[in-house]
């Protein structure tokens, strides 16, 4: 190389090192802003891991401003038991609208949910994510008695657990379907309250995955929290829930279960969990 080409050679690497520094200052000063700022703020809104505290704050951030998320109804005496581990065991009750639906009940608390998810939506690409969540698969089958153990075991180690008790999305919308009533036969057993809310403002149509990206203006409002039911009155305590939901939201009591339970209830060897 001659001294010409050195000397126009030499700008471009002292370009390409003022780059590459200011490119490891901007990753460094991005960690440590991760580290210092925002995990910690992510514990302070969820009691959880890391991991899942982290992709809580994520869903925070993202929700207010395409969901234009916001709560109604949460008063401080019910905040409590939603904020601390300490006041035991409490399951949390919604309508199920959207995929979107669990992290919006979510993040009306601290209290991190372990929730219910049939088993066959639990696999593919995202089956890592909802092992990382600690959800409970539900069969329909024998097979089921293990999940009502893991919950039950989690509700007497003074765990939160929250249940769509219709068992899916609400497919044709416009109408409340009938509850599957393991979550009251739960709280019966594990002594647990039970917090009941309604979803609203998702477009009924925004589908699974799509209702994460599709703006609207969706509110949980808190409607209640019951003492846990009698054993003997688990299927009245299962319909009074339901009604509190259909009231608020103005929507009929569906007389049938969503299509695909009323299928899976009529085949042999099925059985009911919340």
């Amino acid at each position: 190389m001659t001294a010409a080409d050195a000397a126009t050679a030499q700008p471009l690497v002292s370009a390409t090192s003022a780059l590459v520094g200011v490119a490891v200052a901007a990753w460094i000063a991005f960690w440590c802003w991760i580290w210092w700022w925002f995990l910690p703020a992510a514990r302070r809104q969820l009691d959880a891991d890391d991991t899942t505290a982290f992709f809580a704050q994520i869903g925070r951030i993202w929700t207010r401003r395409v969901h234009r998320f916001r709560t109604d109804g949460f008063v401080p005496q019910s905040q409590d038991l939603l904020e601390d581990a300490s006041s035991g065991p409490v399951i949390v009750v919604c309508n199920h609208v959207a995929g979107v639906d669990p992290i919006l009940v979510q993040l009306t608390m601290r209290r991190r949910l372990r929730w219910f998810m049939a088993a066959d939506q639990m696999v593919g690409v995202l089956g890592w994510f909802w092992r990382l969540q600690q959800v409970i698969p539900v069969h329909y089958d024998r097979r089921d008695t293990q999940s009502l153990l893991a919950a039950m075991k989690h509700l007497r180690s003074g765990g939160a657990l929250g249940v769509f008790p219709e068992g899916g999305i609400e497919r044709p919308p416009g109408q409340v379907y009938r509850f599957m009533p393991g979550f009251a036969s739960l709280a019966a057993k594990g002594k647990a309250r039970v917090v009941v809310m309604s979803l609203r403002g998702i477009p009924a149509n925004a589908g699974t995955l799509r209702s994460l990206f599709v703006p609207c203006s969706a509110t949980v409002r808190l409607l209640g929290v019951l003492d846990p039911p009698r054993a003997a009155d688990v299927d009245a305590f299962t319909e009074r829930v339901r009604t509190m939901i259909a009231t608020d939201l103005g929507l009929p009591l569906a007389d049938r279960h969503l299509d695909h339970i009323e299928e899976r209830l009529t085949q042999p060897a099925a059985g009911a969990s919340g």
